[in-house]
């Protein structure tokens, strides 16, 4: 996406295509001295790495050893939580420490506080809360949204309903319905006239949702151009505003939109007492129900001016709970 908007593959680059192209056992050695990689609680681990790209360093460590080459390197983590969605992602931040543990220099961190007990392996720790980004840049009317998702998928229905009334008298919008067009129809009548607001389709990748004419399926999605899709205008044929196109967390993770409208699929449903999800018997994630509440997470919390929840009737309980948690009926 930032590639697509800055015109350029210089600034921003993949990691996976960095680190295949430095890391490993390569003797390569880039320009850069300074990194920044987004969301680094969520790099993958040795296990993920030795199947992906064959060799057996952690993303952390392999970072790391990469800078150990320079003259000197500064490695900046951008950490979120409650975002891995991904197998292989769900060491966390503990692997940046065992990379830091294994490397022949000293390495400084820089954190705030309350990570300072992760990286007990470091030469010195520095500790500053400026370096605590508590007030989220995305969700600007709503400092809130973050709990309110916290509350939603964690089963205290009670807490969010509160956060949730507190979120739209911040002007945060919470809407829910049980009719896709009905979504739709809101979101061109709210953005009519501006050419720069965004509005589109987000499911979770296990949805299954084709018989409402969305697809999130792998198979769909690896054909979307993410960068066209958030960033065009509304009268171009791959802008996301054209509410044809669904992105899933995998895409939409570190981008959000004026307003998405989230389709809620069967892969996670409420039993009465607690979300359940969906388990696939070949899955090799440590906890795959956790990756799933991940999802709606990352899904739930990609608007600037609120979100609607479209749920169909089939999605067991979870739209009677989506209500009790604060979610104001469309229509």
């Amino acid at each position: 996406m930032l590639q697509y908007a800055l015109q350029s593959r210089v600034f921003v680059q993949d990691v996976h295509g960095f680190l295949k192209q430095y890391g490993g056992g390569r003797s390569r050695v880039p320009q850069e001295h300074i990194w920044v990689y987004d969301e680094a609680q969520r790099a993958w681990d040795a296990a993920q790495v030795q199947e992906k790209r064959g060799h057996p360093l952690s993303e952390p460590e392999d970072f790391l050893r990469i800078g150990a080459r320079k003259n000197w390197a500064l490695m900046v983590g951008l950490i979120g939580e409650g975002q891995e969605i991904h197998v292989g992602e769900e060491a966390g931040l503990a692997q940046w420490n065992e990379a830091v543990a294994r490397m022949p220099d000293p390495w400084v961190v820089h954190c705030p506080a309350k990570i300072a007990h992760v990286f007990r392996h470091a030469a010195a720790i520095d500790t500053s809360d400026h370096l605590d980004l508590t007030v989220s840049l995305r969700t600007h009317l709503a400092e809130d949204v973050q709990n309110w998702v916290a509350g939603l998928l964690e089963g205290r229905l009670e807490q969010a309903a509160d956060l949730a009334g507190r979120v739209r008298r911040q002007g945060f919008d919470l809407y829910l319905t049980s009719s896709r067009d009905e979504a739709e129809a809101y979101v061109r009548e709210r953005y009519r006239g501006q050419e720069d607001a965004r509005y589109g389709l987000l499911a979770s990748s296990k949805a299954r949702l084709s018989e409402y004419g969305i697809y999130a399926d792998f198979q769909s999605t690896k054909r979307l151009r993410v960068g066209p899709w958030f960033y065009d205008p509304p009268d171009k044929p791959l802008s996301c505003c054209r509410l044809r196109d669904t992105v899933t967390e995998f895409q939409c993770q570190g981008l959000e939109l004026d307003y998405p409208i989230v389709c809620w699929g069967q892969d996670l449903v409420w039993d009465g007492k607690a979300w359940r999800s969906q388990m696939s018997r070949r899955t090799k994630a440590r906890d795959p129900h956790q990756l799933r509440l991940n999802s709606y997470r990352v899904l739930l919390t990609r608007g600037r001016d609120g979100v609607c929840v479209f749920v169909p009737p089939e999605a067991r309980g979870v739209g009677e709970v989506l209500a009790a948690a604060g979610g104001v009926g469309l229509g």
